[in-house]
């Protein structure tokens, strides 16, 4: 006979990682219907030691992306993900950014508007079927 407290269990954290999913991909979908969009330009580079659980700390290369507004305004920000190796200077990258607030722009990849709503569920959803099927054999 399956135990109901581990089916609960399973199911309330595979709720929640759906629940992180929704809000991350929530919040994103609101970025996106701001409308503004632009092509940008890698202009710098911004490095810094990230730590890491096991080893070393390693150094990350944050592009500095430059882009021009719909209103003609020159808008610079920083990418909130970085990578080992820096990108070539003159890189063009999509850009989504509000109007109001140009300055607080970001990448318009999908792995930067859609990598952590995807895994996020992607990573929960075992728990959540898996206490379901606990659950209905109980």
């Amino acid at each position: 006979m399956a135990d109901p407290a581990l089916g609960w269990a399973l199911v309330a954290a595979g709720g929640a990682g759906q629940a992180v999913a929704l809000v991350l991909a929530r919040r994103a979908l609101r970025e996106l219907a701001r409308g503004g969009r632009a092509v940008g330009r890698i202009v710098g580079h911004h490095e810094a030691m990230v730590e890491r659980a096991k080893g070393a700390p390693r150094r990350f290369h944050f592009p500095v992306i430059e882009f021009r507004t719909a209103s003609g305004e020159v808008a610079t920000f920083r990418a909130a993900s970085g990578r080992l190796a820096p990108a070539p200077l003159g890189t063009a990258v999509p850009v989504a950014y509000d109007p109001q607030h140009p300055a607080r722009a970001r990448l318009a990849t999908f792995g930067a508007t859609w990598a952590f709503p995807l895994f996020a569920s992607l990573a929960s959803l075992p728990f959540l079927v898996a206490g379901l099927i606990v659950l209905s054999h109980g």
